[in-house]
């Protein structure tokens, strides 16, 4: 794809003079705002990086730290936070058995330090206490993030699900 804020090439560099205008002049650089394309690209790498960073949580509970993926003191921090606790005094952890699946159905900035992304989240990580499987289920939902920036960085705020059920794929990933 278009490099995005790239300007259309028009063989000249915009701070060469033109030659065959009696005065000589230079255009002066502006400077290029970001766009509602490049926030929106940022935010879905940003959400890429928070869901990678709240999947190895779940394989190591007892290196995580929340706060890198969730605003702190936020709704889904607090959730999260009471969960990971959780998972780590009853010795659960994630294998490599199964995988957490998702997709971006819709990405929505509010302002340059807010923002909702949809997504569908397919999950049939297996969950074990040492030897023993503690879950092996599946589970799929619609999710709705809200994101808020903090210090130059996307962090989830909070985590709604619109949609939530162990009976079927609601993503359609093995469709």
């Amino acid at each position: 794809g278009a490099v995005v804020g790239e300007l259309p090439s028009t063989g000249l560099n915009p701070l060469e003079t033109i030659s065959n205008v009696r005065s000589t002049t230079t255009v002066p650089v502006e400077k290029i705002e970001p766009t509602t394309l490049t926030i929106a690209a940022d935010l879905e790498s940003s959400f890429a990086q928070l869901m990678q960073a709240r999947i190895e949580c779940g394989r190591d509970p007892y290196s995580c730290d929340v706060a890198t993926f969730a605003e702190v003191n936020s709704p889904i921090y607090q959730d999260l936070k009471q969960l990971i606790e959780t998972r780590r005094s009853a010795h659960i952890t994630a294998t490599g058995g199964g995988s957490i699946r998702y997709r971006i159905d819709k990405t929505q900035v509010l302002s340059d330090s807010s923002a909702v992304v949809d997504t569908c989240i397919t999950d049939d990580v297996v969950l074990v206490d040492g030897d023993i499987i503690f879950d092996d289920s599946m589970m799929s939902s619609l999710v709705t993030f809200t994101l808020v920036k903090v210090d130059d960085q996307w962090l989830w705020n909070k985590g709604t699900p619109t949609r939530w059920t162990t009976e079927e794929d609601l993503c359609n990933f093995d469709a």
